[in-house]
């Protein structure tokens, strides 16, 4: 019986060492499995708060709601001659004439007109005389409600029967119209100021009233 048993212990021992002996090498990896699915999205973070404002800026000057003003340029081919009547006697002449419409003139206003030479503003009625062949340029402005009226005329020579006259000017004109109440243009006449320096002017009617 005992020799029964220890051949019996010696065959599962070899038959152990024969099984771990006989172990086959690693096989090839699978592949890969699918991904799981997405997790779900975490919280959004809070705002950031807004900037605080900025500073307002400083007020500017009060204007004087009794004077307003347009821009307008006339161009020379828009200038056509016209007859205009003389003061007192009723004599006509020729003149080149142009309306600029706008609804801020009308005939219970006071009305300037100054036209733009460079960079300078000069005030209407204008006179030119040149001095080397004595020709006269004159530039003249009337309104009445709805439009300002603007007039011109060159002669080559003021007297006699050889010169030549022209009704519009070479090029076109840029013309600045201020319109303010009888009252406040009144108060500019009375003011001492150079009626024709557009700058005084403009001084006067924005600071002065």
């Amino acid at each position: 019986m005992n020799k029964l048993v220890k051949l019996l212990s010696i065959f599962a021992l070899a038959t152990t060492v024969s099984l771990w002996s006989c172990k086959g090498d690693q096989g090839i990896q699978g592949p890969i499995g699918p991904a799981g699915p997405q997790g779900t999205a975490g919280t959004n973070g809070t705002n950031g708060t807004n900037g605080t404002n900025g500073t307002n800026g400083k007020d500017g000057i009060n204007g004087n709601a009794n004077v307003q003003s347009f821009q307008a340029t006339v161009k020379a081919t828009d200038w056509k001659e016209v007859d205009v009547t003389g003061v007192g006697n009723g004599v006509s002449s020729k003149w080149g004439g142009v309306a600029i419409a706008n609804a801020l003139v009308s005939t219970d206003k006071f009305v300037m007109v100054f036209v733009k030479n460079g960079e300078t503003l000069k005030a209407l009625p204008i006179l030119y005389t040149k001095d080397f062949d004595n020709s006269v340029e004159r530039l003249d402005y009337g309104y009445k409600t709805g439009q300002v009226e603007l007039f011109y005329r060159m002669q080559s020579q003021l007297f006699g029967t050889n010169g030549s006259t022209a009704y519009k000017p070479n090029g076109d004109l840029t013309f600045d119209v201020v319109v303010t109440s009888k009252t406040v243009g009144a108060s500019l006449e009375k003011s001492g100021v150079d009626m024709k320096n557009y700058k005084e002017v403009m001084n006067f009617l924005s600071t002065s009233l």
